[in-house]
């Protein structure tokens, strides 16, 4: 048979075989049997043939996979007559089958009678009709046509009769609820079984010439549709025949139709009407029509053959077709997507298309992969391709409701499925009217799951159609809803092709095993097309196509073809950013019940990439915003990956953000230093330096600080500095560190490499000698560059200059000179040589790690004329070389500093400044750090005088009243009057005022000796006569003294006494009891005594008295009173004179 279609582009029905050659031949037959009724249900046939024998048919999977009806089992009448009718009771597992009048009750699906006992067969039977009405049904309602009435049954585990009416010449009927259609030889019927209708409402022929033999279908519940002739034409040729609804009333309910020929067999299957005719014009045919209309929708026609089409059969349940054509195609395969790494494309690089001109051809179509990817099913998850494995198919073969049946074969009537009706669209290039057909079945069957896979084959395969012809937004709508894994569309991009398997093979994925994809069988050939091309290549082909003959030279060439290639190649790019953008928000929506290609972290993350790269370069505000979006909330982009596009499109406050969320401080710092340099450009950001220091000051990280501190400290020396120290707070440096560190500052930055080596010894008091000898030494070349300046050198000189007179000024008053450092702090112009000079001496007096030799060889280098300017520091120097002698000759005679030199001698020598005078000059000008150097030197001092001073007016700069070693101050003392008696007459005010000032510390001899000839007596006479004066009165108080220690003596003596005399004599005996000690050099314990008086109380007061002052004493009285008496009137008196004087 072949199938041939009329009038209608997409056929209905597809003539499907199901048994070619009837295999029956029982026993006792005569003759060829043929088949004469037919009925299925589920994955059974059911055959009646012309000799009384029941065939079964099952549907089985052979061994080539492929599926057949094959007869499993047979019954045979016990009539030997043919079967005249099969009826189904799915609810009951029961056939009725009518033969030779008689009903047979057979058990499904074995075929067994059964038994007479429980149903016996029903004889005289013209016909029967069982319920057609759809669903399962217990008890069965059965009518049993008989000659003279019906008889009404239910059928159940027993045949119950229920009741009979009176009716003959019934020769068909057919049963819907309580109502049955029945044909006489005359009329249609309708009786009602609730209403007791019996309404004849159409004869089945009005034409007195022709009759034909009545036929009735069940079209509805409670409607039927019968057909009836309406007459013929003069020859006889032709029989006009009509079908009529009609309902449980009779009533009219359908337009009618109209058949050329009449029909042999009718059947309806939901609103398509199917008729057999095998003596039309058309030969044997089976026409399809709709209810309601006239018009063939689809003309089946049957091969002439000496098997000629008998019967059209209505299996109202439904059977399985093998067929397995949709379900091959939605087979699941999976083919190669990315090769392995290591591995090379086969090909090359892919080939572009030419146009015909170019001497080149398109390129070859691929092969279809030679893998057993076919038979390797496997069900995807959902998100992915919904398709069928090799396990589903048998449950899954399509379903069909109509049978033709010949003498000896059998075929299937099967509703053309979707997607044969889309493809054949398709397949005449209507590639619009194949998208418009599945909208409507979309709209009409989306929620029927078992046609999902259905939907995403045909809208992939429509997809790739449009993709072809350029038309891009369609195209990626429908791939969208066909599910395409997005990686096969991004592929069509070179470049992200790369991309997308490097990112598939960055984690975790095998590199030598390639990356597969899933998709539809019937799709392989497409995919791997598609593969094979690339959006350059399908727009190159769509313009040769489309419009090289018309644009000259070329396509390529022409202003035209170039402006077309370009809007092309944006309506691609703006097609694929909508695809992902719409896989973004379905995975946003589905959250955690994702799966499938939704749930695939590679999927996912290629994905995002790409449309990272779609918004970033894209200048459109919304994508801007979608981009910024999808930078927060994906949590599996690789910036390495983007962070090229983002920079080069600008979005540099978006990669900002997505380095601050992964923590990678330091490549925010490097984006903030290129912004600061200029290298970026972003106007979001207004002060990327001041950013750049937050974040320094902020981190943890060591290393990010040391890498940038450098480069801060050029940008802004203050904070530079002030990230050095604060650093080195939190990750302590060693000092080779910090002298590496310090290195590398003063090549960028001199002035702020002083400021951190004064951090490093001043602060963070570092005791290494090199740091403290650099500090010094930077100290003094600063001032020896300074001094070589004529104008400054003026000004030094004539800072001494004034010094000097302002001591002569304070020699002819009472006021007290200050020091020539507080005078070089407090009176002169504040510069910034003064504050260095200060620093300078306040680290050589206070810092003991520096190198003496090599700042006094610096001083050396520098000249006599300098070092003249400098009589201070090298003071300092030569006091911290131990040199009094000429530390205070450069006081007296460089400087003229008198109250300097007299408190170095008062303080034993050493400090040239003092801590009081540190203290105050610190605290007054903000160089506290540098004072505190020269109270380190004064750990013996006390906290009192440490601190007082800041707050005071009073000249009284010196500590001259602390304690000190009194030896050494003395000979310093007697070192100050030697130099100031060395000049001459030139000192001798202020040799005088020192004699006066330490005369308790100098010998008068020793004066006289050193004392110039030419001095005048007056000079030094208030020195004698104190001296003399102090004498005297030291010799005049040690007579004193001594004669009140006599007179102390006496005293103590005579109390002793009478204290003794009264306590009488003690007596000592020894104790029997008490054992001698076994040890010599055990202590005895003392003797028991009794004390004897004249009277007791007496006595007793006595030995009180006796007893407290041996205790304080700590000598034990003698047994004699002689010994008593002279240890009282001796002895005791001779050592409270002598603890007198001690005390004196």
């Amino acid at each position: 048979m072949e199938d041939n279609n009329r009038t209608e582009a997409n056929p209905v029905y597809e003539l499907c075989p199901l048994i070619s050659q009837l295999q029956s031949s029982p026993v006792g037959s005569h003759g060829k049997v043929s088949i004469s009724c037919i009925q299925a249900l589920g994955s059974d046939i059911y055959i009646g043939c012309s000799n009384g024998t029941l065939l079964r048919y099952v549907l089985n999977e052979t061994e080539d996979g492929t599926y057949q009806y094959t007869p499993i089992s047979e019954f045979m009448l016990q009539t030997r007559a043919s079967i005249e009718d099969i009826q189904l009771a799915p609810s009951l597992s029961m056939a009725l089958v009518l033969s030779d009048g008689c009903i047979f009750f057979l058990s499904l699906p074995t075929l067994a009678l059964v038994p007479p006992e429980i149903i016996r067969p029903m004889k005289n039977a013209i016909a029967f009709a069982i319920n057609e009405t759809s669903g399962p049904q217990e008890p069965v309602g059965l009518a049993l046509i008989k000659r003279d009435g019906i008889g009404f049954w239910e059928l159940g585990a027993k045949l119950v009769h229920v009741q009979e009416f009176k009716e003959s010449s019934i020769i068909l009927a057919r049963r819907s609820g309580p109502c049955l259609c029945l044909a006489d030889t005359e009329n249609y019927i309708v009786f009602n079984l609730s209403t007791r209708l019996h309404l004849p409402f159409h004869p089945i022929s009005t034409s007195e010439n022709w009759k034909i033999l009545p036929q009735i279908a069940v079209s509805n519940p409670g409607e039927f549709l019968v057909v009836a002739c309406m007459g013929t034409s003069p020859d006889f040729r032709n029989v006009y025949t009509m079908g009529i609804f009609v309902n449980e009333n009779g009533d009219p309910c359908q337009d009618p139709i109209n058949w050329e020929s009449p029909p042999t067999s009718i059947a309806v299957d939901e609103d398509l009407i199917a008729s057999l005719h095998i003596d039309g014009p058309s030969g044997e045919v089976v026409e399809i029509r709709r209810k309601g209309a006239t018009d063939i929708i689809q003309s089946i026609a049957l091969l002439k053959s000496p098997d000629q089409a008998r019967l059209l059969s209505f299996a109202r349940r439904g059977f399985a077709v093998p067929v397995t054509s949709r379900l091959d195609k939605l087979r699941i395969s999976s083919m190669s997507l990315f090769e392995p790494l290591d591995s090379s494309r086969k090909g090359g690089t892919r080939d572009h298309l030419h146009e015909p001109d170019s001497g080149l051809t398109p390129p070859p179509t691929p092969k279809t992969p030679s893998n057993n990817s076919r038979h390797s099913h496997r069900r995807s998850q959902s998100g992915g391709k919904q398709g069928l494995t090799s396990s589903q198919i048998g449950r899954s073969l399509p379903t069909a409701r109509l049978l033709v049946a010949t003498s000896q074969s059998v075929y299937a009537l099967l509703p053309s499925n979707l997607i044969s009706q889309v493809e054949q669209l398709l397949d005449k290039g209507k590639v619009k009217d194949a998208a418009g057909f599945l909208s409507q079945a979309q709209a009409k069957h989306g929620k029927n799951e078992t046609l999902a896979a259905d939907f995403q084959y045909l809208n992939t395969r429509i997809g790739v159609e449009y993709l072809h012809q350029t038309a891009f937004e369609d195209a990626g709508d429908a791939l969208f809803r066909g599910g395409l894994d997005p990686r096969l569309l991004i592929g069509l991009w070179d470049d992200w092709r790369e991309l997308a398997r490097r990112l598939s093979y960055a984690y975790g994925t095998n590199p030598d095993e390639p990356i597969r994809v899933e998709v539809f069988s019937g799709l392989e050939k497409q995919m791997v097309t598609l593969m094979g091309l690339t959006i350059e290549t399908i727009v190159s082909h769509s313009l040769v196509t489309n419009y090289s003959p018309h644009l000259k030279p070329s396509t390529s060439i022409s202003s035209a073809g170039k402006e077309l290639r370009a809007s092309l190649h944006w309506n691609a790019k703006k097609m694929l950013k909508k695809y992902l953008r719409k896989f973004c928000n379905r995975r946003r929506f589905l959250q955690d019940g994702a799966n499938g290609i939704y749930s695939d972290e590679g999927v996912n993350r290629i994905v995002d990439t790409v449309l990272v790269i779609l918004y970033a370069e894209s200048k459109d505000p919304e994508d801007n915003n979608e981009l910024s979006m999808l930078l927060d909330a994906s949590q599996i982009l690789r910036i390495e990956d983007i962070r090229d596009v983002l920079i080069s499109n600008g979005h540099i406050a978006s990669l900002i953000r997505l380095y601050e969320r992964s923590g990678d401080t330091q490549s925010v710092i490097e984006i903030y230093v290129q912004l600061v340099e200029g290298q970026l450009t972003e106007f979001s950001i207004l002060d990327p330096l001041e950013r750049v220091k937050r974040l320094l000051q902020a981190s943890t990280s060591r290393d990010i600080v040391q890498k940038y501190i450098l480069w801060l400290l050029r940008k802004d020396r203050t904070s530079g500095i002030e990230l050095m120290i604060s650093s080195d707070a939190k990750h302590p440096r060693s000092i080779p560190e910090d002298i590496l560190l310090l290195s590398k500052i003063q090549e960028v930055d001199s002035d702020a490499s002083l400021v951190f080596l004064e951090y490093l010894v001043l602060q963070k008091q570092t005791l290494d000698p090199s740091l403290h000898t650099q500090l010094v030494l930077r100290y003094l070349d600063a001032l020896l560059v300074s001094l070589q300046d004529p104008k400054r050198l003026d000004q030094q000189k004539e800072t001494i200059e004034n010094y000097r007179i302002t001591q002569n000024r304070s020699s002819s008053s009472t006021t007290e000179p200050p020091p020539f450092l507080w005078y070089l702090a407090f009176d002169t112009p504040m510069s910034e040589d003064k504050t260095t000079r200060l620093k300078l001496d306040f680290m050589l007096q206070g810092s003991s790690k520096y190198d003496m030799e090599a700042v006094r060889r610096r001083l050396r280098i520098a000249g006599r004329g300098i070092d003249k300017m400098l009589a201070l520091e090298m003071a300092i120097l030569e006091a911290k070389c131990g040199n009094h002698k000429s530390t205070l000759s450069i006081l007296v005679n460089d400087l003229q500093d008198f109250l300097t030199a007299e408190a170095y001698c008062a303080m034993g020598g050493g400090r040239v400044i003092t801590p009081k005078l540190a203290v105050v000059i610190g605290d007054r000008l903000n160089l506290s750090h540098w004072a505190a150097q020269v109270l380190a030197l004064e750990k013996d001092l006390p906290h009192s005088i440490r601190r007082q001073g800041s707050g005071s007016n009073t000249p009284n700069f010196m500590d001259i009243n602390e304690s000190h070693n009194t030896q050494q101050s003395t000979e310093l003392t007697r070192m100050l009057l030697e130099v100031y008696m060395g000049v001459g007459q030139a000192k001798a005010k202020e040799a005088s005022m020192l004699l006066n000032a330490q005369a308790v510390k100098l010998d008068a001899e020793e004066i006289t000796q050193l004392m110039p000839s030419s001095w005048s007596l007056d000079l030094v006479s208030s020195f004698f006569e104190r001296s003399f004066r102090r004498s005297l009165h030291a010799s005049y108080e040690g007579q004193i003294l001594k004669q009140l220690s006599a007179a102390q003596n006496l005293q103590t003596s005579a109390l002793a006494f009478e204290v003794f005399a009264a306590a009488g004599a003690m007596i000592e005996e020894p104790n029997d009891d008490d054992a001698p000690p076994t040890d010599d050099s055990a202590p005895t314990p003392p003797p028991k005594t009794e004390e004897k008086g004249e009277s007791e109380g007496g006595d007793e007061k006595a030995m009180e008295k006796s007893e407290v002052s041996s205790n304080e004493g700590d000598i034990q009285p003698s047994t004699s009173y002689g010994a008593k008496k002279e240890w009282s009137s001796v002895t005791r008196p001779n050592e409270h004179s002598i603890t007198l004087k001690e005390n004196i």
